[in-house]
């Protein structure tokens, strides 16, 4: 783990009504939420992408910290998990075994990313932690991403985290429910789309995600979480266009916009199902004026409230 971030930013004032996330955050026990950092990029230089996402997530606690608080926040910051020496897979498995504490301790993980490789951490933990908990409890995982990131490789990287997944649940012969939204079909080969139907899984396009065709997709969202009992979430930010997200490894031409996330968000938050929530991706190396960071900020902020 490495040193603390320093949570500092403007004060009006110490009453209920001033309060910014930065006045409250490791002040209440037990905490109801748990931020915990990745910060690894390895995964993106595996992938061939570009660097800068290991800055992540300590610029998104920057942007967290001076947001108001309208109601009580039980929240503490846990720490970042580093990948400095190129061993991922042993960084994952910190990151894992560190989620799985956080969940016996009955704390909600919110993990910031770094890299997409940040998925199979996060999934290993909960896949951990139900295990243990020996009740046959099923997974789902809904992933707001451009990319399947389902790529067979000889390594882990930034692309392979769902089929790490999917082995994983293979292994231990469970269900692998996967839900992806926001598929650019640009964004991904045939073999990619080849491997997401062999696996069963499921997808919606982005060009599926107008606000005329919301309502099926709707469905299909509620469908998908009636048939498990964990949601692990993860938002690869560059599900959103380039325009509001361009602090990402492959800024995306088009992408969804932050109503469609809102409108499909609330359909999965209402089911209180979710588990395992983070955030991938944010790369402030090649943000504009924290564009990127702020927007990841703000997706913390609507799971939160």
């Amino acid at each position: 783990m490495t040193q603390p971030f320093q949570w500092q930013g403007r004060t009006d004032g110490e009453t209920q009504e001033h309060l910014r996330i930065h006045q409250v955050i490791n002040k209440t026990s037990p905490a109801q939420f748990a931020l915990i950092g990745f910060t690894s990029d390895e995964g993106v230089r595996r992938n061939k992408g570009r660097l800068g996402a290991k800055a992540g997530p300590n610029e998104i606690r920057r942007q967290l910290a001076g947001l108001p608080l309208h109601q009580p926040l039980a929240i503490r910051d846990a720490g970042n998990v580093s990948c400095d020496d190129g061993n991922l897979e042993a960084a994952q498995r910190r990151l894992s075994d560190e989620i799985v504490t956080i969940l016996e301790a009955n704390q909600k993980p919110i993990v910031l990313g770094g890299g997409h490789e940040v998925a199979f951490a996060s999934f290993q933990g909960l896949f951990d932690f139900v295990e243990k908990q020996n009740t046959n409890k099923t997974i789902g995982i809904i992933n707001f991403d451009a990319h399947f990131d389902l790529r067979e490789a000889s390594e882990a990287t930034s692309g392979t985290p769902f089929l790490q997944s999917a082995k994983l649940c293979k292994q231990h012969q469970r269900p692998f429910n996967y839900l992806c939204l926001g598929i650019a079909e640009h964004g991904n080969t045939k073999v990619l789309f080849d491997t997401a139907d062999k696996l069963g899984c499921q997808y919606i396009r982005d060009k599926a995600l107008t606000s005329s065709q919301l309502a099926q997709a709707r469905v299909q969202i509620q469908q998908f979480i009636d048939q498990v009992d964990h949601l692990y979430v993860t938002i690869d930010l560059d599900v959103f266009s380039a325009a509001i997200a361009p602090g990402v490894s492959a800024p995306a031409p088009r992408g969804i916009s932050t109503e469609t996330f809102d409108e499909l968000f609330g359909v999965i938050k209402s089911s209180g199902k979710i588990t395992v929530f983070d955030i991938a991706e944010c790369n402030p190396e090649f943000d504009i004026d924290n564009h990127t960071s702020k927007l990841a900020a703000y997706l913390i902020y609507q799971y939160l409230f």
